[in-house]
This record gives C-alpha cells, sequence and structure tokens, in this order.
C-alpha cells in the first residue's frame, strides 16, 4: 500500500526551497548591518502581512506570484488599518525581500536614471511654490 502526504493546494505550486517569511525574520534578526529601527520595521512589515493573509510567518512563501493577488484582495480597514499603514507594511515587506536578495530594488529614484536625464530631472522637480525654468534644458541637449 503506498502512503501519500497531503499536499496543501495553497502553495503546491511554488518552487521547492523557496523561502518564508519565518525563515526571512531570522535572517534579518541577525543581520548587524542593518539599523535596529529598520530591521524592526522590515520584520514588522513581514509579521503584519502575514497576520492579513490569516497565516503564520512561517506559513507564507516569499514568491511574489503567490504574494500579489492574495494582497490585492485585503482590504486594510478589515484590521483597523489606514491604506497609508497598510502600504508601509507591504512596502517593508518587500524591503526584507529585497534586502535578502529574492527581489530586485526597484528603479524609481533620480540615482537610476541615466546622468543627462538625472540632471534634467532635478530641475523639474522644485518645489510647487517656487518659479520653474520655463524651458528645461533637455530640449538643448542629447539625453542617454
Amino acid at each position: 500500500m503506498a502512503y501519500q502526504t497531503k499536499i496543501d493546494l495553497d502553495i503546491a505550486f511554488i518552487p521547492l526551497g523557496t523561502p518564508m517569511f519565518a525563515d526571512l525574520i531570522i535572517r534579518l534578526d541577525q543581520d548587524q548591518s542593518l539599523n535596529p529601527t529598520r530591521r524592526r520595521d522590515l520584520i514588522s512589515g513581514l509579521n503584519r502581512v502575514a497576520k492579513a493573509l490569516g497565516c503564520a510567518p512561517q506559513d507564507v512563501p516569499c514568491h511574489t506570484r503567490w504574494l500579489q493577488p492574495r494582497l490585492s484582495k485585503i482590504a486594510p480597514a478589515a484590521f483597523g488599518l489606514s491604506p497609508k499603514t497598510w502600504q508601509n507594511a507591504v512596502s517593508n515587506a518587500r524591503a526584507a525581500m529585497v534586502h535578502v536578495g529574492i527581489v530586485e530594488r526597484r528603479a524609481r529614484r533620480i540615482t537610476d536614471l541615466s546622468p543627462g536625464l538625472g540632471r534634467n530631472f532635478g530641475l523639474a522637480s522644485w518645489p510647487r511654490h517656487t518659479a520653474r525654468p520655463c524651458n528645461l534644458p533637455c530640449a538643448a541637449s542629447s539625453i542617454s
């Protein structure tokens, strides 16, 4: 007679060896390169996301294709959270995965732009209450 183990269909298609949130929490807790406040925030984000998913951290895989559809269904108000608090929790959980190398950091900073475009973007991002130049230098210069 062959014995079969019960497979949780919720994580059946997650690649073997995919770390769970609990693994990240352990790694972050031991990482001395992080500022203690940042470490606390990253761990808190992982715990808060796991709680909102109704799972323990050891049952939440660090797999973005598994996480994304589940996170999109969560209503922060159902957990007594403001939309901004929920956004910060998800952002901290993602930052934890970036820190350990599971996902890549998003390229959304001025420093991620090419040097020419970065210089021009600096002019375009002046505060709204100050006068802006009417012609940006990008019209006259080539941008790589």
